[in-house]
């Protein structure tokens, strides 16, 4: 078929045409990768440098979100809530999708607020695609780090966790200038994907995690409501959610999960288990590996895990070679002195995992084992320190004689927790006489 001159010459006229908007589109694509210039910064530490820059529009709705948890004395988060921002680090820039992040205002305080981020393209930043930054008070400043090591160190499934500096770019709709805002240091902390399973050298699994909307929404009603009538709030939540197994199982990625028949089936199983557990159908000894998690459980108490061993803050990751779940350290918010040992999430009327958590205190409780963590890391802690000091010089950066008091109250654990079991197995003796 031969083509008519007049539709030659449409189509010599349109294949300029067509060449020139691809360019526009390539040219428009690689720009928003790049961003505004990034302005020259000056830095104050010798951390690596972290740079959000955002567009005035998409700045000014994270803005908005985080006035109004300010107001409600919560953040509750939605899809919309994100926004599309240029990050920049180590001299790259990385096109990447934010939100404000955190439950309490204590994230959203100053100009240094937190913010999950997610990189596109499935691009990586030391190793990770999706993490958090945030002020490195609300994990317990270098002893978050220590604990990471800590857990690492006796083959838990840990975060990487380190420290950044920060800076904030908004480009000014109405002028060609930004507005810098130097937000000082940040942590940052690896959220929950396949990359984290991987790091840990684990197969390809599920992570799981208890629902807590309901109970956020109703911590925000509640403050709404405290803050209207000027009467006082006792206690974050309601405590239900946990005693009473009101909070529902699900697990990150689940779209994904469910486009993969293996990890489907991992998934079911997993949810049963911990639904059977949570019920109380299944002791903790059938669900979960107890070596690992009466090691955890001693770990979480050493650096004052009470926050990090609260239900909702829980993370589960089913093993699919072992067909047990395993604790996922995360949000211990360590350094706090405790007063009494935290137990782990209904395990105390198991004796097989009493056992376990016993070899495990005695492991932990030793001071030899503290001395041993903290020589190992010294160095890299001493400069870590270095450098929060700077920016925090009365704050505990690190609370090693807190860690410390926190053995004493284990040791005083262990010798309940061997009464205790000494007791049933002598009533095991005379009931099989």
């Amino acid at each position: 078929m031969q083509l008519k001159k007049s539709n030659t010459r449409f189509l010599l006229w349109m294949l300029p045409c067509v060449m020139i908007v691809l360019l526009l589109l390539a040219s428009s694509k690689e720009a928003e990768k790049k961003g505004v210039e990034i302005p020259s910064i000056v830095q104050k530490t010798d951390f690596e440098s972290l740079q959000i820059q955002f567009k005035e529009k998409r700045f000014n709705k994270i803005k908005n979100k985080r006035d109004q948890a300010l107001t409600i004395g919560v953040l509750q988060t939605e899809e919309n809530d994100i926004v599309p921002v240029v990050i920049n680090y180590g001299g790259e820039a990385y096109r990447a999708d934010v939100r404000l992040k955190g439950d309490w205002t204590d994230h959203l305080e100053g100009d240094k607020w937190s913010f999950r981020i997610k990189l596109k393209e499935d691009r990586t930043l030391m190793g990770m695609r999706k993490f958090s930054v945030h002020h490195p008070g609300t994990r317990g400043y270098l002893n978050e780090w220590l604990y990471h090591k800590a857990i690492k160190d006796e083959g838990i499934m840990g975060l990487r966790y380190g420290f950044l500096e920060g800076f904030l770019h908004i480009n000014l709709k109405k002028s060609d200038k930004v507005l810098t805002k130097e937000v000082g240091i940040y942590a940052i902390e690896e959220t929950f994907d396949k990359r984290l399973i991987e790091s840990n050298q684990r197969k390809t699994g599920v992570i799981l995690k208890l629902i807590e909307d309901v109970m956020w929404r109703e911590s925000a009603r509640t403050h709404e409501l405290g803050k209207v009538t000027g009467t006082s709030i006792v206690g974050k939540y309601n405590l239900r959610y946990s005693k009473n197994n009101e909070m529902t199982i699900t697990a990150y990625s689940l779209e994904s999960i469910y486009k993969d028949e293996d990890l489907k089936k991992q998934f079911i199983l997993a949810k049963n288990l911990l639904n059977k557990y949570k019920k109380g159908q299944l002791p903790i000894s059938k669900v979960f590996d107890v070596g690992v998690l009466a090691k955890f459980t001693a770990l979480a108490n050493l650096f004052g895990g009470s926050h990090g061993l609260t239900p909702h803050n829980l993370r589960f990751y089913y093993n699919p070679i072992t067909s047990m779940v395993e604790p996922v350290a995360f949000d211990n918010n360590s350094g706090v002195l405790l007063k009494e040992f935290r137990h782990y999430w209904k395990s105390t009327q198991d004796t097989v995992f009493m056992q376990a958590l016993i070899v495990a205190l005695e492991e932990i409780s030793a001071p030899e084992y503290l001395d041993e963590l903290t020589n190992k890391y010294q160095a890299e802690m001493d400069s870590l320190s270095l450098g929060l000091k700077k920016e925090f010089p009365n704050e505990p950066i690190l609370s090693i004689e807190v860690l410390k008091k926190n053995q004493e109250m284990m040791r005083s654990t262990l010798d309940y927790l061997e009464r205790e079991i000494g007791k049933k197995k002598k009533k095991s003796s005379k009931a099989n006489r």
